[in-house]
């Protein structure tokens, strides 16, 4: 399967360029057009494509996104909250 493109240059390369700051936005806005959202969780985040549930190893793969990145990025979202709302014990509270 083709990885998504959300980013400039190449898609392919030895190393695993790092995921700027500034360039998240850019992979949250491309996400969400793409149908993906993160909620955050008592257990952590959980991604879902619509209703969903999507799994880290194959959202990795399909994004181009390394262990690294995706940690990195996770924390970025618990830190920012940019897909909205969250559980809460078992009841979803719009954020």
């Amino acid at each position: 399967m083709p990885q998504k493109k959300w980013r400039t240059g190449p898609a392919k390369s030895l190393f695993a360029r790092p995921i700027r700051k500034i360039e998240y936005p850019f992979l949250i806005k491309a996400m969400k057009e793409d149908g993906l959202h993160a909620e955050i969780t008592e257990n952590g985040i959980v991604w879902y494509h619509g209703s969903y549930k999507v799994m880290r190893k194959h959202l990795r793969e399909l994004w181009g996104i390394s262990q690294y990145q995706m940690k990195s990025f996770e924390t970025h979202i618990l830190e920012t909250n940019p897909f909205g709302g969250y559980y809460e014990g078992n009841r979803y509270l719009d954020g």
